[in-house]
């Protein structure tokens, strides 16, 4: 399995038979569809974005929002390429509470303290250590405290 990503001539023409079926469609595409994994990436778990770049003042923060890393699912089976840059995307609805950086690290850095995912420096990936149906519990807590903080609906 070739975690970088899928195939470019296949990656095309699944953009392009998705774009053919739906117009517009292929504008949206997210995963290992979006494209490949970033080649010269950094080797840094997306929960550490913020303190990496604390330690190196030559590394911007919004340069690291667009870097495409591997995600392997639990029992590696399967995977995908996902980056920050997907999670504040606003198409093709905008969420009813804004996703913003700071809150998708908050996530990640959720995810990597209950166990359910770690960073393999060897081949610069997140691997899901459990099943993803394990992670809901982080991700509603996530999403709770994002709405708690963006307070009730009249004050946004």
């Amino acid at each position: 399995m070739d975690i970088e990503g899928m195939p470019e001539q296949e990656r095309l023409l699944t953009l392009a038979r998705l774009e053919a079926a739906h117009p517009g469609a292929s504008a949206l595409a997210a995963g290992t569809l979006a494209g490949p994994a970033t080649a010269d990436r950094p080797n840094v778990p997306i929960w550490d974005y913020a303190s990496h770049v604390h330690e190196h003042p030559e590394v911007d923060l919004e340069d690291l929002v667009n870097v495409r890393f591997p995600v392997i699912f639990h029992g590696g089976a399967d995977f995908t390429i996902d980056s920050a840059a997907e999670y504040l995307r606003t198409d093709p609805v905008a969420p009813p509470v804004p996703v913003t950086l700071p809150s998708v690290l908050e996530l990640w850095q959720r995810l990597h303290d209950a166990g359910i995912v770690e960073w393999d420096r060897e081949r610069r990936a997140v691997v899901h250590l459990k099943p993803l149906g394990e992670h809901s519990a982080v991700v509603v807590e996530w999403e709770l405290s994002r709405r708690q903080r963006s307070g009730p609906p009249a004050a946004r």
